[in-house]
């Protein structure tokens, strides 16, 4: 599908989901001359995969049930969410609300709850950690596997939609 829109030559280069269905070693090759076609041509990429389109774009262009809801660079986007990095915490028995409750006094953190998950924002992660499982502690709030994280793309699509990306 690549090649045939590429025989007439165009300036405007219109993709769906190009890396779909492609094993590992086709996809870097892909992204690699995609990369190199758009320092030549404008390459407008379709695509519900976030990290297709962090690796990507220059430009990330949200959309939720046709309404434009941002449009900026994939690291300008990250920076919305307050944070630059993620602390991931599996939440044991209990009730789930008072995670969230425990930390919404700490400075420079959000929360947010969904089941069995609590997901914090932090702009340095790792130093903020001690401090959340303290509080979590002190509260009676039991935390299992904890992960850091950057912060990506499927964070902005969730935070400005409200839900999981859709098929």
């Amino acid at each position: 599908n690549l090649a045939l829109a590429l025989v007439h030559d165009p300036e405007l280069i219109v993709l769906d989901e190009p890396e779909a269905g492609l094993d590992p070693q086709s996809r870097v090759k892909v992204r690699d001359y995609l990369r190199s076609l758009a320092r030549k041509k404008t390459v407008l990429l379709s695509t519900h995969d976030m990290d297709e389109a962090d690796r990507l774009a220059d430009r990330v262009a949200i959309l939720d049930q046709g309404q434009l809801l941002v449009c900026d660079a994939p690291e300008a986007l990250k920076r919305r969410l307050g944070g630059g990095e993620v602390i991931e915490l599996r939440l044991g028995e209990g009730p789930e609300g008072a995670a969230a409750d425990a930390l919404c006094d700490l400075a420079g953190l959000t929360a947010q709850v969904a089941p069995g998950l609590l997901t914090v924002r932090a702009e340095r992660a790792a130093q903020a950690l001690p401090r959340v499982l303290e509080r979590l502690a002190q509260r009676g709030v039991a935390a299992g596997e904890v992960r850091l994280r950057p912060s990506t793309l499927e964070d902005v699509f969730i935070d400005l939609t409200g839900r999981r990306l859709r098929e």
